[in-house]
């Protein structure tokens, strides 16, 4: 389907969004609703003639820089939105002076952030300008001392609940247990390959051998293989194939993201309700239970990176990387398989159960 909108078109395919230029048919790459995206139209709608730059030596200018620059552009999707978020916050102050970015300009914006969008966000905020002010340095963009080197985050509060808590063996069995068609695959991608939501609805049954799962993470663009537990590889098996991606809705359908939130949501309330799980239950949290669970039982860091995708163990193996993480991904799921099954010999043991 597609929608024209003040001369864009808004493409759907495979369960994805895209926007394109209505006259010349080029994507605009830039996140719908934000300055970077209403520059782009502009331009195009101009016949490809930029917007007039910035003011040499400013904030905004550097901003801009960076956005053009290959370094940008190599990001996975999902981290630059995350960026222009931060770029759109900080659009009000395009022509301050880098002169006058010094550590206690920093902190305003830091602190100013906290106070209109929370500590998570004025972290970011934080972390986004060190990035692009490290960038900018040796391009004599920015100031040969990053100001923002060095200055620490804002603390979590010591009485705040852990975010993305584990969950028990307990609330683990009860969700899949309550969870019903599509969703309970999606959570069972959640569960047992320690998937995050915007790849549990994209993956495919192309990345699916029977054995293993193979994808790209959409958030660090790392390369994922992972063989199935048995409980996840019977879950995959008796799903419907009624679309490419193995998640899908209750009409077969690709689920969204915002549908995996929402269903999910209904489900957990609907639990926390009947008093079957605790509070603080995300989707999310799996991944960390599925860390912590490896590290109990004496896996190496390798491991929980390979089977987590992290990003630093592609950085660090580079093109040998492949065989390396696919070694730890089959040692950490043998390490999950071999704890499940002692668990359930002793618990036939203890039952007098075969």
């Amino acid at each position: 389907m597609i929608v024209r909108i003040r001369g864009v078109k808004r493409v759907r395919a495979k369960g994805r969004v895209y926007y394109y230029h209505a006259k010349t048919m080029t994507r605009i790459m830039a996140a719908p609703g934000t300055t970077a995206f209403a520059d782009e139209v502009e331009r195009l709608n101009s016949g490809g003639i930029a917007r007039p730059q910035r003011a040499a030596g400013t904030l905004g200018a550097l901003i801009e820089a960076y956005r053009q620059a290959p370094e940008y552009a190599r990001l996975a999707d999902r981290t630059r939105a995350d960026y222009q978020k931060v770029f759109d916050y900080l659009a009000g102050m395009d022509g301050l002076p880098l002169i006058q970015l010094d550590s206690a300009a920093v902190i305003a914006i830091r602190d100013k952030a906290l106070d209109q969008k929370k500590r998570r966000f004025a972290n970011h905020v934080l972390q986004v300008l060190g990035t692009i002010l490290n960038w900018g340095k040796p391009r004599k963009l920015a100031p040969a001392i990053n100001p923002a080197a060095g200055l620490r985050k804002i603390p979590r509060p010591r009485d705040l609940p852990r975010a993305n808590r584990p969950w028990s063996d307990e609330e683990t069995e009860t969700v899949l247990g309550a969870a019903r068609g599509g969703l309970r695959v999606a959570i069972a991608l959640a569960v047992y390959a320690g998937m995050r939501g915007g790849d549990i609805v994209r993956v495919t049954w192309a990345a699916y051998d029977g054995t293993a799962l193979t994808w790209r993470q959409g958030k660090t663009g790392a390369d994922v293989w992972l063989p199935c537990l048995p409980e996840l590889k019977a879950i995959i098996d008796g799903a419907p194939r009624s679309a490419t991606t193995i998640a899908t809705r209750q009409d077969g359908r690709p689920m969204t993201e915002a549908g995996l939130r929402k269903a999910f949501r209904t489900l957990i309330l609907r639990l926390l309700k009947a008093e079957s799980v605790q509070p603080g239950l995300t989707l999310h949290g799996r991944r960390h239970t599925l860390g912590d669970a490896l590290m109990e039982l004496g896996a190496e860091l390798g491991h929980v990176q390979a089977i987590l995708g992290q990003k630093s163990l592609a950085a660090a193996q580079h093109y040998s990387a492949g065989a390396g993480r696919r070694r730890q991904a089959a040692a950490a799921i043998e390490l999950l398989a071999n704890a499940r099954r002692t668990k359930s010999e002793n618990s036939a043991g203890r039952t007098g159960k075969p």
